[in-house]
C-alpha cells in the first residue's frame, strides 16, 4: 500500500502512456484525432516555461549569500554537462562499433534538402535584440543569461530591493502552483501524444533502419538506467537512488511524450525540488541543462555519424574520427534547441565534418525523427542526475539527509499551529 501511495501518480502516468500506445499502434494514423488534446496539454505547460525559469532563477540567485557561490556552482555545472557528454559518446561508439546499425542497408541518396535552414550562430542564443523576444521559449538561453544577470543586479543592492525579492518569491511559489495544476492533465495529454506517435511512426520503425533503430531503442534504454544509478549514487548514495527513481517518472515520461527538453522543465524542478537539490543548484542546473546538456541528442549524433560512415566506407576505428565524431556530437547537442526537431544543426556539423554529401541529410533527419522520443527522456532526466552530483560536490555528502530534515522540520512548523 505505501508503494501504491508513493507511485501512485507516476503509475497512473506509466498507464495512460501504454494505454495511448496500444491505441495508436491499433487505430494508427487515425490517432491523429487526439492531436488537440495533446496541444493543449503541451501548450499549458509552454506557457508556464518563461516565467518559471525567470521567477525561479531570479529568486535563487538574488538570495545566494556571494556570487562567488554563484561562480562555483556554474563551473562545476560546465564542466559535468561536458563530461557526461563525453562519455555519452564514448558509450554511443562502441555499441555501434559492436552492433553495426547499417548492416545489410540498402539506401535510396537521391533525395535533397535546404541545408540552408539550419542555424549554427551560437552568439544568438545567448543574446536577442529586442526585449519583447526574451519572453519567448524559442530563446530560453537568452532570457536565462538575462535572468542570471538580472538575479546579480537584485543581489547587490541588497535591502534597497527586499521588497523586489519577496515578491518575485512569492511569484515563483504561484507559477509552480500552477504547474501542479497543469499535471492534472497529463494523464490524457501524454496518453493522447502517445497515440499520435505510435499511430503516425510506428510504420517507420521497420523497414531499412529498423536495426539501427533497434539498437538505439535497447542502448537509450540501457545508457537512461545506467547513467541515472550512476549520477544518483555519486551524489547520495542508496538514497540518492531511491529519491531519484521516486519523483523522476513524470519528467520522464513528459519529456518522452512531448519529445521536448523544454516541456519537461516544470516537472523537473518539482522533482528537483522533492529530491531537495538546494533552490540555487535546482533553479540553475534545470534550465541550464534544458539548452546545453543533452546527453540523448549526443547519443543520436555518434548514431548518424557511425550509420552515414559505414554507408559511405568512412573509417570510424581511426582515432582522428574518434575524436571528431565526439567532439562534433557534444558540440552540436549544446547548440541544438530544446524544442522538439531543433533545426537540421546537428546533420549540418556532421556533414561539414566528416564531408559526407548533403542527400545524406534526410535520412539522418529521418534517424533522428525516429529516436527523438528516448533522446530527450535522457537529456532532460540527465538534468537532475548532474544536479544531484553538484549538490554532493557544491554542499557535502549529506546534502539529502539535511534536505530531508530541512522538509521535516517546514511541515512540523506548519502543522504546529493547527494542532494548538
Amino acid at each position: 500500500m505505501r508503494v501504491l501511495k508513493n507511485y501512485r501518480s507516476s503509475i497512473i502516468l506509466l498507464t495512460s502512456m501504454v494505454a495511448g500506445a496500444v491505441l495508436g499502434g491499433f487505430i494508427g494514423p487515425k490517432a491523429e484525432v487526439l492531436q488537440p488534446f495533446a496541444t493543449i496539454f503541451l501548450n499549458l505547460l509552454y506557457v508556464c516555461i518563461v516565467p518559471l525559469i525567470f521567477t525561479s532563477l531570479v529568486s535563487a540567485i538574488s538570495n545566494m549569500k556571494s556570487t562567488k557561490r554563484l561562480g562555483k556552482i556554474l563551473g562545476i555545472m560546465f564542466t559535468l554537462f561536458i563530461v557526461t557528454g563525453i562519455l555519452a559518446a564514448i558509450y554511443m561508439l562502441i555499441v555501434t562499433m559492436i552492433f553495426d546499425p547499417s548492416k545489410g542497408v540498402v539506401l535510396d541518396m537521391t533525395q535533397k534538402i535546404d541545408a540552408g535552414k539550419a542555424n549554427i550562430d551560437i552568439l544568438s542564443m545567448l543574446t536577442v535584440n529586442d526585449f519583447p523576444l526574451l519572453w519567448s521559449r524559442q530563446s530560453l538561453m537568452a532570457l536565462i543569461v538575462f535572468t542570471i544577470i538580472f538575479g546579480i543586479a537584485l543581489s547587490s543592492l541588497g535591502e534597497k530591493t527586499a521588497k523586489v525579492t519577496e515578491v518575485i518569491d512569492q511569484l515563483s511559489k504561484v507559477i509552480i502552483k500552477i504547474v501542479g495544476y497543469v499535471m492534472l492533465l497529463a494523464p490524457l495529454g501524454l496518453g493522447s501524444f502517445f497515440a499520435v506517435l505510435i499511430g503516425q511512426q510506428g510504420s517507420e520503425i521497420v523497414g531499412p533502419l529498423s536495426r539501427a533503430i533497434i539498437i538505439f531503442f535497447i542502448a537509450s534504454v540501457v545508457y537512461y538506467f545506467a547513467s541515472s544509478v550512476i549520477m544518483a549514487f555519486i551524489g547520495a548514495g542508496r538514497e540518492g537512488i531511491r529519491s531519484f527513481f521516486k519523483y523522476i517518472i513524470p519528467p520522464t515520461l513528459t519529456s518522452l511524450g512531448t519529445c521536448s527538453s523544454a516541456a519537461a522543465i516544470p516537472t523537473n524542478l518539482i522533482a528537483g525540488e522533492k529530491i531537495g537539490l538546494s533552490e540555487e543548484i535546482n533553479s540553475l542546473t534545470i534550465p541550464l541543462g534544458a539548452n546545453l546538456h543533452k546527453d540523448g541528442a549526443v547519443l543520436i549524433q555518434i548514431l548518424k555519424i557511425v550509420f552515414m560512415s559505414s554507408v559511405f566506407g568512412v573509417d570510424m576505428s581511426n582515432p582522428k574520427n574518434i575524436i571528431i565524431a565526439i567532439a562534433v556530437s557534444v558540440l552540436a547537442s549544446c547548440v541544438m534547441g530544446a524544442i522538439p526537431a531543433g533545426g537540421y544543426t546537428g546533420e549540418i556539423f556532421i556533414v561539414s565534418a566528416f564531408g559526407f554529401p548533403e542527400v545524406s541529410i534526410p535520412i539522418m533527419i529521418l534517424i533522428g525523427t525516429i529516436t527523438d522520443a528516448p533522446a530527450t527522456a535522457i537529456n532532460a532526466t540527465g538534468d537532475v542526475g548532474v544536479g544531484m552530483m553538484l549538490s554532493r560536490i557544491i554542499d557535502g555528502k549529506g546534502w539529502i539527509k539535511k534536505a530531508e530534515d530541512v522538509a521535516v522540520t517546514e511541515v512540523s512548523e506548519v502543522e504546529a499551529p493547527a494542532l494548538q
